[in-house]
């Protein structure tokens, strides 16, 4: 049986995360101001998954942002953590990038600073350049 889809929050809520629409990205991250526990799993699942759809990484930054004011549990948060600091590792990121490493920082700042510090000298610049970013945020 097909759910019935009568909203952009049920069309972000049942269909994979790689085929979601900047409309039902929009409309997902709205779902977070809400504070719903379902919307927060939902876009901590976004943020997990490696979807490279039109939007989605300027998708990821705004989930990310809202994020911050969110209710996480502790597996959430590391999901959240580790799934960010993988793509910066690996250098698989996009446009905004910076927004999910704030969360990261705010998350858990200690992991950050020592996965950057693992990526100072990195081949590519451009991970360096990130890693230093980080690291400048230290107090």
């Amino acid at each position: 049986m097909k759910h019935h889809r009568s909203t952009p929050v049920d069309n972000a809520f049942w269909d994979p995360l790689e085929e979601l629409s900047k409309v039902q990205l929009h409309a997902l991250a709205d779902w977070l101001l809400l504070q719903d526990p379902a919307a927060i799993e939902r876009c901590v699942a976004f943020l997990e998954a490696e979807t490279y759809g039109c939007w989605h990484g300027r998708a990821r930054a705004l989930i990310a942002r809202r994020l911050k004011h969110c209710a996480l549990s502790q597996e959430q948060q590391a999901r959240a953590i580790d799934a960010i600091l993988k793509r910066l590792v690996s250098g698989r990121f996009s446009e905004q990038f910076k927004d999910q490493l704030r969360l990261v920082l705010h998350l858990d700042a200690e992991r950050a600073f020592a996965v950057a510090r693992g990526c100072e000298q990195d081949s590519r610049e451009y991970v360096r350049r990130y890693a230093a970013w980080i690291l400048a945020h230290r107090a």
